[in-house]
């Protein structure tokens, strides 16, 4: 059974409204997973879709895969869920100069998904640039990674966007540096507040 539209945008406002304050992308797995089950039981969320989506775990399972992969995207102006935002990200512009500095323009007619990328530009010179919290720096190694296995000689930056509430370890912001130069891409490491 298909949730109504209306329905679907309310339970999903909530949620992202939720997830801002909880300042979702700065939390661990361990973190989120009670949220999830929180939800998936709060009568004005999570049960307020039981008649389309029957059980807690089914719930549950639905906030992970659907509204909250979407998030990201959300937060960056993409997807079905944008206007939901009250608190967009930083835009890509402003990422872009912090990572890559003056003269990067990204070229927002060539912006994907799954990981979100914008090529940019400086002068002759073009880079894809990708962007997401340090949970999300796998994907951004993989999608550089299977790109240039597939033949895309196009260089990569991948931006590991960070917070001044919960700042990324020292040890761990190394640990990205070894991986990119390891796998010769660049990874900068920009606060998105």
């Amino acid at each position: 059974m298909t949730i109504p539209y209306d329905l679907e945008m309310e339970v999903v406002g909530r949620i992202y409204k939720e997830a801002e304050e909880a300042g979702w992308h700065h939390l661990p797995g361990t973190e989120r997973t009670p949220i999830y089950h929180r939800w998936a039981d709060d009568p004005n969320i999570g049960e307020r879709l039981s008649l389309f989506i029957k059980t807690s775990a089914a719930r549950r399972l639905w906030f992970k895969d659907g509204p909250m992969k979407e998030y990201q995207r959300a937060l960056s102006g993409a997807g079905k869920y944008a206007s939901l935002v009250a608190v967009p990200a930083t835009d890509v512009g402003t990422l872009v100069l912090r990572a890559l500095g003056p003269g990067w323009e990204p070229d927002l007619d060539t912006q994907r998904v799954k990981p979100m990328r914008v090529l940019v530009r400086n002068g002759e010179e073009s880079t894809w640039f990708t962007w997401g919290g340090a949970h999300a720096l796998r994907h951004l190694v993989y999608a550089a990674l299977r790109a240039q296995a597939n033949g895309d000689a196009t260089p990569w930056a991948l931006c590991v966007v960070t917070s001044f509430v919960k700042p990324l370890p020292p040890e761990e912001r190394e640990e990205h540096l070894r991986i990119g130069r390891r796998c010769n891409l660049t990874i900068k490491h920009v606060s998105g507040e």
